[in-house]
């Protein structure tokens, strides 16, 4: 009855492993109905009874906040090709008409690309991934406006822009900022299956999952970059070039003087891995130490720790930094930062190269980088003689379990019997177990032998 506090204490189902006690608060700032605070503490009993600690809840809301995938976009008729174009962009100037290239008597854009620019109109395909620079906040928000509208007539002139498009082309935006409207434009386009998807990179900043969705949708990608002086997005020059190659952006336009001008793209970064380094190596080379300031960000937001604390806590621990070098115009050249990997070699009998840490920059996802390292970890545990190193080991989140799995990692068998045979490191090395955290493990197979003169 009081309008401040209701309190819920949930506790373990009858029959299942007893869990920490659950208390949730709910709070309001002024008197609710008792319906509704009754709705929402019987939905978190519910949902807390039967976990072990949570973990379900936990698991439920991870559910929730994933982003629906896209699915593939059907046929259009008369669309044999996916470079051919059905939908074609132009902007209205002020003091003139439109500059349609087909008013202007100029031909339609040749099918030799996903994206072409004729004149002052551009033109997409079903397979195109085009970026867009160069437009206002009310020149994209127009755009948008008029890819989304159903009626042709709307399509037509919305604001600065002209439109023509595919009869019975499907096109889907994505302009939302913050998490829920985003979740909520991804589940009205997957009902949809959209042909084009039109999305705006300032909301994608610090949002893998989302570059995770697009990047994997089998359609059309239309991406308006944001004015890199924009203070709102809080997305960089350097934040949209990593998220135009993680969308997998294959030609760039901006909106020049009456037309479009194409871009470069950016370019592949030039990576390589500083390995085997020490607690010393952190500690006392100047370059390394200016590696461990960028990363320590990245290792206070995932782990909570300070990185050189915990490399110490761990007796002969190692890390391998990915790093991309660039020139500046002094002529010196910088190292920056893309990952990290701190990983443990237990000889025996143990015999194993325990991972203990991953992590990349958000800005860097989806672009290879963790699969990069791995792989160094793994070619390095398969350099060695099995008497050293039989197997990779470590502990996995749920929402990496499949990236591990493309690397061939497999689940440890929690029923072994280890009577008489060798410790698991598992066991030597857990510290403190993570909720819905999963063993893993890969087998080096046969040892590497090189090559030698017969």
């Amino acid at each position: 009855r009081s309008p401040g506090v209701a309190t819920c204490l949930s506790s373990p189902r009858p029959g299942t492993r007893a869990a920490p006690l659950q208390r949730f608060i709910w709070m309001s700032a002024s008197p609710a109905p008792v319906g509704k605070v009754a709705s929402c503490l019987s939905l978190v009993s519910a949902s807390t009874a039967a976990s072990d600690g949570g973990a379900q809840a936990r698991a439920a809301m991870r559910s929730r906040a994933r982003l629906p995938a896209l699915p593939a976009p059907g046929g259009l008729e008369g669309v044999k090709s996916k470079r051919r174009p059905v939908v074609s962009l132009a902007l209205q100037w002020p003091g003139g008409a439109a500059h349609d290239p087909q008013k202007r008597g100029a031909a339609a854009p040749p099918p030799a690309a996903a994206a072409e620019a004729s004149g002052a109109a551009l033109a997409l395909g079903l397979g195109a991934r085009a970026a867009l620079a160069g437009l206002s906040q009310a020149q994209a928000i127009a755009l948008c406006i008029g890819l989304a509208a159903r009626d042709e007539d709307d399509a037509g002139g919305c604001g600065s822009w002209v439109l023509s498009r595919h009869e019975g082309l499907r096109v889907a935006t994505v302009f939302g900022c913050d998490g829920a409207a985003l979740h909520a434009e991804f589940s009205a386009a997957a009902a949809m299956a959209p042909h084009l998807v039109c999305v705006h990179l300032g909301g994608l900043s610090d949002r893998a999952g989302v570059c995770a969705v697009l990047k994997s949708f089998r359609g059309a990608l239309l991406v308006l970059e944001a004015p890199p002086d924009a203070e709102s997005t809080g997305c960089g020059e350097e934040d949209q070039e990593g998220l135009l190659r993680a969308l997998g952006v294959t030609s760039r336009w901006s909106v020049a003087e009456h037309g479009f001008e194409s871009l470069t793209l950016p370019p592949a970064l030039v990576t390589e891995i500083i390995g085997d380094l020490k607690l010393k190596d952190l500690e006392q080379d100047p370059d390394v130490v200016a590696l461990v300031s960028q990363a320590q960000p990245l290792y206070d937001h995932h782990f909570h720790e300070d990185l050189i604390e915990d490399v110490r806590s761990r007796e002969s621990a190692q890390v391998g930094f990915l790093v991309a070098r660039r020139e500046e115009g002094d002529g010196l050249v910088q190292s920056q930062f893309l990952g990290l990997i701190v990983y443990k070699h237990w000889g025996p009998p143990l015999r194993v190269l325990s991972i203990l840490r991953l992590a990349v920059p958000s800005k860097f996802r989806l672009q290879g980088f963790g699969r990069v390292l791995m792989r160094w970890a793994i070619e390095k545990a398969r350099q060695m003689p099995r008497t050293l190193c039989a197997r990779l080991t470590l502990n996995s989140m749920p929402e990496a379990i499949p990236f591990y799995q493309r690397l061939q990692f497999t689940p440890i068998p929690q029923d072994e019997n280890d009577d008489g045979g060798e410790p698991r490191v598992e066991e030597v090395d857990a510290g403190q177990p993570m909720p819905g955290a999963l063993w893993m493990e890969m087998k080096c197979g046969r040892s590497f032998q090189p090559v030698g003169k017969r």
